[in-house]
């Protein structure tokens, strides 16, 4: 599972940089055309504000290409199937849960965010470029900008891959044309959450820590990672500790003499290799196994960065659960609860 994202840009092509000029010329392919064709089509142009300023976008997109953390996954909960997108772990196929969403329209053409190919990008012939969940690196908008109208994270976004899934849904459904459904969507979302946190009132104000084993390292996720953000909207409490370690990044390395800060009421951590079995580095981490949570047994595992990539009922989840937005905690959510439950029993 990816932990960060690559910190530097490539250097952009001149040529990318040319046939982004020219792309205002272009005309529209209707025969390729992906985008929703329910929803609002009135109210354009609109003005986007976000974190490098704003996007004027003059006509209700018809070419849309995502980029950002669950900006894909997002986009179709909308209606709005891009023309290509990233998956956030780059996994080339497009994830089971997302096809069921899709069901028989075409998928996105499945496309690199880390390091963007600003060419290829430049050859869909993009209307709008979805850069919201993102890396927050203000080159890169720059030069997506110069292909297409990009939209980035909302003003004032502080930590990378921050952005609520809430405030994504709307601001893409704003630049799409379709805040009706978007309203809708983060509606039925909440609701859903919100009913399953009621429904297990155990978990309130219970302290958690979640994060993953990856790179020969434990690392704790902050409270703007998405996962984090389900877990308390669930009821759950942020770990003071972790959270005391903010580093405007959306996860901690936890290094061997900090692994007493993971100890809380229940940890969560994404461990489990393709068999199924806690990672060897995890099950024989002496100072780990020693904590009071993982000794009582209140430690659910799941799966961790061998698996997130796998059209595997453990991938599917891993991805599903990182991933989030209105597709990925439908997916998630019925079973997540169990494994919360049972961990919480002291059942792992």
């Amino acid at each position: 599972m990816a932990l960060s994202r690559i910190r530097s840009v490539a250097a952009v092509a001149l040529a990318a940089l040319a046939l982004g000029a020219g792309l205002a010329a272009c005309s529209k392919d209707d025969t390729q055309n992906t985008a929703a064709t329910t929803g609002e089509s009135a109210g354009f142009p609109v003005t986007i504000d976000h974190l490098f300023g704003s996007t004027t976008i003059k006509t209700k997109p018809e070419r849309v290409v995502t980029l950002g953390g669950g900006d894909m996954e997002a986009s179709i909960a909308l209606g709005v199937v891009p023309v290509a997108g990233a998956d956030w772990f780059g996994d080339p196929q497009v994830r089971g849960w997302v096809k069921s969403a899709l069901g028989v329209r075409p998928a996105p053409k499945l496309i690199q965010a880390s390091e963007p190919k600003y060419e290829e990008i430049a050859a869909l012939k993009p209307d709008l470029i979805v850069y919201v969940n993102t890396l927050n690196d203000k080159k890169q908008f720059e030069t997506l900008n110069a292909i297409a109208p990009t939209i980035a994270a909302p003003t004032g976004t502080k930590n990378v891959y921050g952005v609520a899934w809430q405030d994504q849904v709307r601001e893409i459904a704003k630049a799409t044309g379709t805040t009706t459904a978007g309203e809708q969507v983060v509606k039925d979302t909440e609701t859903l959450v919100t009913d399953t946190a009621k429904a297990n009132p155990e978990f309130a104000g219970k302290v958690i820590t979640a994060g993953v084993y990856s790179a020969n390292s434990l690392n704790a996720w902050l409270p703007s990672d998405p996962r984090m953000r389900l877990l308390t909207s669930l009821g759950f409490k942020t770990n003071p500790q972790i959270d005391a370690m903010e580093n405007g990044d959306f996860y901690v390395k936890i290094s061997p003499e900090l692994t007493g800060t993971l100890n809380a009421d229940l940890i969560f951590m994404a461990a489990l290799d393709n068999s199924g079995q806690v990672d060897p580095a995890v099950v024989n981490d002496k100072v780990f196994n020693a904590l009071p949570t993982v000794k009582a047994g209140h430690v659910a595992y799941w799966g961790g960065a061998p698996v997130i990539n796998t059209a595997t009922p453990s991938g599917e989840f891993s991805s599903a659960m990182s991933i989030g937005g209105p597709l990925g905690i439908k997916y998630a959510l019925p079973k997540l609860v169990p494994m919360l439950k049972k961990a919480l029993n002291g059942e792992s």
